[in-house]
């Protein structure tokens, strides 16, 4: 193929002539066959052969051939490259999907958290209202233990709720409520029979008959019915309540006294009627004599079960530290009127008072 006119030599510059020339397949510039190209005769007869067959012949100048192998080599490292790379993609496209398989994992099993949650508070709600229905229903019962037994040959149940009713009555009229039997509703023993007396579960009329009962139980105490308990009716969730409350009382006397608590003899301390103690901080005092009555645990203030005076106090000082505290310029006639008109939370808070007054101000060591 013979150049345009206006083409000149890649190698000397000058225009062609009639002389033979070859174009570069790469830049497509044309050069003079001799001497220019240094192709051989052998490699133009085959050139040529090349173009009648296939309408092209490939050859490259100089310039072009170090270019192409230059090419040649970047393209093998870039080919290198991405082969690595695809298999990045690959080793990528393994942890993507494993990672998509754990957060569908991972939804699963929150669903079923979720599912299992809604089910557990649902469980609750239940537990929560059938335990309100039992405190309700159990709100005006009292429970009486160590009354004796009918007789042996009491067989008919009428004829034994009868003999316990009777009983009832002289313990109620013992400690001074002649009638209160009348508020008496209904009343069953419970468990089954052993040598033991079962306990009596007597539900009143009304709370406040409940109540009464519960403050009076005290005068049981020297009475031939010293032995006999009256408590509220508790459901077994209280119970665990003030269980737990005696552990936390315990677990906070071993961990949380600071040495000028423990010189003081200031501790937690469970108190409050049955179903209803709390925890406080005061000072434990040494107890009295045995106590029937509302009912308590150990390690409680209960009323009437602690008698410790201050050392180094006068009478009149010393009064202030006592749960029977009567106002000063009263007779005795109106203390002892004011005494039997106070009612056992009244007494509960005295006590509170006059251990928190004795933390702030602790008497004098011996």
């Amino acid at each position: 193929m013979a150049p345009k006119q206006k083409e000149v030599c890649l190698a000397c510059g000058k225009a062609f002539g009639k002389d033979y020339s070859v174009q570069c397949a790469i830049c497509g510039l044309w050069i003079h066959l001799k001497p220019c190209s240094g192709i051989s005769d052998e490699h133009f007869k085959y050139l040529e052969e090349q173009a009648k067959a296939t309408g092209s012949a490939y050859w490259a100048c100089r310039s072009c051939m170090n270019y192409s192998q230059a090419i040649t080599q970047k393209v093998k490292v870039i080919e290198k490259d991405i082969e690595s790379l695809k298999g990045d993609v690959k080793e990528n496209k393994t942890g993507v999907q494993r990672v998509e398989n754990t957060i569908e994992e991972m939804k699963r099993q929150m669903e079923k958290n979720r599912l299992e949650l809604e089910k557990k508070i649902d469980n609750c709600k239940a537990e929560m209202r059938e335990e309100w229905r039992e405190r309700e229903i159990r709100r005006k019962n009292l429970v009486f233990h160590r009354i004796e037994e009918p007789e042996d040959g009491v067989r008919a149940g009428e004829e034994r709720r009868k003999q316990d009713l009777d009983r009832l009555k002289i313990i109620l009229e013992t400690i001074g409520l002649v009638g209160m039997e009348t508020e008496i509703k209904a009343c069953r023993r419970i468990g089954e029979r052993s040598e033991e007396a079962r306990p009596i579960i007597v539900v009143m009329k009304t709370e406040e008959a409940k109540k009464r009962i519960l403050e009076e139980a005290r005068k049981l105490r020297g009475t031939e019915f010293e032995e006999v308990g009256i408590v509220p009716d508790l459901t077994n969730e209280q119970r665990r309540e003030e269980a737990e409350l005696l552990e936390e009382a315990e677990r906070r006397n071993q961990t949380m006294r600071t040495e000028d608590e423990i010189s003081k003899n200031v501790k937690w301390l469970v108190v409050g009627p049955r179903g209803e103690k709390r925890l406080i901080r005061g000072i434990e005092r040494e107890r009295g004599g045995p106590y029937r009555g509302r009912g308590g645990a150990r390690g409680t203030v209960r009323r009437g079960s602690y008698q410790y005076q201050p050392p180094n106090q006068n009478r009149q000082q010393r009064d202030r530290y006592s749960y029977q505290y009567q106002p000063q310029n009263l007779t005795r006639q109106q203390r002892d009127q004011l005494s039997r008109k106070r009612t056992m939370t009244d007494r509960e808070v005295e006590v509170e008072e006059v251990m928190e007054t004795a933390t702030q101000s602790p008497p004098a060591k011996r």
